[in-house]
């Protein structure tokens, strides 16, 4: 979470944190009178926002870590304190992340995609604290709909946060943006370089074929505007399609770092550039 971001947010969870929540009036009551304003670390961020409040779709590509879901959550609160919605639908595509299979999960629709929306549930609880949250989940006032229960949904007064849009298929998110009614936004979010399938793209298909669309707008963040920790750019960098890595193997790359420190790092960076340059 950007570390701005994050100082605002304890502030606003302190705000009457002490008072009791325990149905809808009240918990909208409570995040009514949050003193919201939002500290944007870089200019992309701001746009993001601004995009976000001019326009009914908003798609935002970036990698993890810039701020994409906690400024859409953010958003979504405060327009629904200040009653400019009803509710807010969060959904994702339910694909784990490379590939890895988390088998069956017992319970109903709710607790099946637990696991898939925590990003949400964690962001949220920041900004409004988990007591209004789990009040406001409760009554339908925040909800969960899987993209595959969406088909002839028509949904209207409401802030819907699609995240991950890089899982899934041009065809869901076709079905997933002609649900929007009267009085709604959609914000669709993704990581155009970072992908769990094997199939088309829909968030990539989508920004070429949607783009010029008159009530659509789109945002972009880079690896300049990661805000998580200053270690995921160079992760990110170190996992992009121009690094090159070293042909010695782990273990002797591991045993001469440890011998020689930063020293060999650095000496083994310059003969990977010599090398394919």
């Amino acid at each position: 979470m950007p570390r701005a971001m994050k100082n605002k947010v304890k502030t606003i969870t302190q705000v009457k944190s002490d008072q009791p929540c325990q149905n809808k009036r009240q918990a909208l009551s409570q995040i009514k009178r949050i003193k919201w304003n939002i500290d944007f670390r870089s200019e992309n961020q701001h746009h993001f926002w601004k995009t976000i409040d001019t326009n009914d779709i908003t798609f935002c590509a970036g990698p993890a870590g810039c701020g994409k879901t906690f400024i859409s959550v953010y958003y979504a609160l405060q327009m629904l304190a200040q009653k400019k919605f009803e509710s807010i639908i969060l959904t994702k595509p339910l694909v784990e992340a490379g590939g890895e299979k988390l088998g069956f999960l017992p319970g109903d629709v709710d607790e099946k995609t637990e696991p898939f929306m925590m990003s949400f549930y964690y962001n949220m609880e920041q900004i409004i604290g988990k007591q209004r949250l789990d009040v406001l989940r409760d009554t339908g006032v925040i909800k969960v709909i899987p993209l595959a229960y969406m088909r002839g949904l028509t949904l209207t007064n409401t802030c819907v946060i699609l995240d991950e849009a890089q899982n899934t298929l041009p065809i869901q998110i076709k079905t997933f943006l002609t649900r929007i009614g009267q009085g709604s936004k959609f914000i669709v979010n993704g990581d155009l370089l970072q992908t769990d399938i094997h199939h088309e793209n829909g968030l990539e298909d989508s920004i070429k074929r949607l783009v010029g669309v008159r009530g659509l707008g789109m945002s972009r963040f880079t690896n300049e505007d990661i805000v998580r920790h200053p270690i995921v750019g160079d992760v990110l960098e170190r996992y992009s399609p121009n690094w090159k890595t070293s042909h010695d193997s782990a273990e002797a790359t591991m045993s001469n770092y440890i011998e020689n420190g930063q020293a060999f790092a650095i000496k083994v960076r310059e003969k990977i550039n010599k090398y394919y340059n």
